[in-house]
């Protein structure tokens, strides 16, 4: 094993050089052993990120070491009391992964991975009863504030507006601004019911009644107080709007296109070994 001196030198230049290629080259100074088992300089080299502090890269390569000599210890002792033969097992999975690669490679080059928003749209269409929401969902502006902040008056005024309109937003933004009161103004994105829960305080046992009921809301507790617009919502089991589920249908179209181009593949590589004569079945 080398000396403190020596590896603290090895570990430096492991991390002064990142980006050399790891080698099998058992010539190089040795790290760490565990019966027969050897972990060697070379073994560490690429193991730490790039850009990296010195401290932190020997933390990293500290625990790195760590964790291997843990597990030469396990593997050590399982050679020698474990007689199960996993050459069919480890063929399966070599199997699998070469597979896997071989697939992801061909997908990578011909997949279509261009989504427009009209087959966006006409997926949705179709596809409506498939996006049924699970929780209430609104689209809504707030204002949070001290309770006796003196604008607290015009903030509850201004929420409570029959006709609400971008220009009552943009006052109630400016307003908060001025004050530097918190909110949230941005209109056009719906958001779960919950989470403005999370920042307004109100309780409600039944969603759809209290969304029904309560367009506007104004309250204060001890310390603050909350002015709060919804402007749309709609609740569970109503379908979820195109926005919501847009992303989601972009990457079910994606999938789809995935499934049929994986499906096209091995269809044509079988057509192609049996037209080749390169398949046999053997009939009893």
């Amino acid at each position: 094993m080398p000396s403190v001196r020596l590896l603290s030198s090895l570990l430096l230049l492991l991390w002064l050089l990142p980006s050399c290629s790891s080698s099998n080259d058992d010539d190089s100074p040795l790290v760490a052993q565990v019966y027969d088992r050897e972990l060697h300089a070379n073994d560490l080299v690429g193991i730490v990120p790039p850009g990296l502090s010195y401290e932190d890269s020997i933390v990293i390569l500290d625990n790195y070491v760590d964790q291997w000599v843990r597990q030469a210890v396990i593997l050590a002792k399982a050679e020698k009391n474990v007689k199960q033969d996993f050459a069919r097992e480890l063929q399966e999975y070599k199997n699998n992964l070469l597979t896997y690669a071989y697939e992801r490679q061909v997908l990578d080059q011909l997949l279509d991975t261009a989504v427009t928003e009209e087959q966006i749209r006409d997926y949705y269409e179709e596809h409506k009863g498939d996006f049924l929401l699970k929780s209430s969902i609104v689209k809504a502006v707030y204002v949070v504030a001290p309770a006796k902040a003196p604008a607290v008056a015009k903030l509850k005024k201004i929420v409570q507006r029959g006709k609400f309109e971008e220009k009552d937003i943009l006052e109630l933004e400016e307003t908060a601004s001025r004050n530097g009161f918190t909110g949230y103004y941005d209109a056009d994105v719906w958001i779960p019911f919950r989470n403005l829960q999370a920042t307004v305080p109100v309780t409600a046992y039944n969603e759809p009644a209290f969304l029904k009921q309560n367009r506007h809301i104004a309250f204060s507790d001890d310390s603050l107080f909350y002015a709060v617009r919804i402007l749309s919502y709609k609740v569970s089991d109503e379908i979820s709007p195109l926005e919501v589920q847009r992303e989601n249908i972009r990457a079910l179209i994606l999938n789809h296109r995935k499934t049929e181009a994986l499906n096209k593949l091995r269809s044509d590589l079988l057509k192609e070994a049996e037209d080749g004569g390169h398949v046999k079945r053997i009939k009893n």
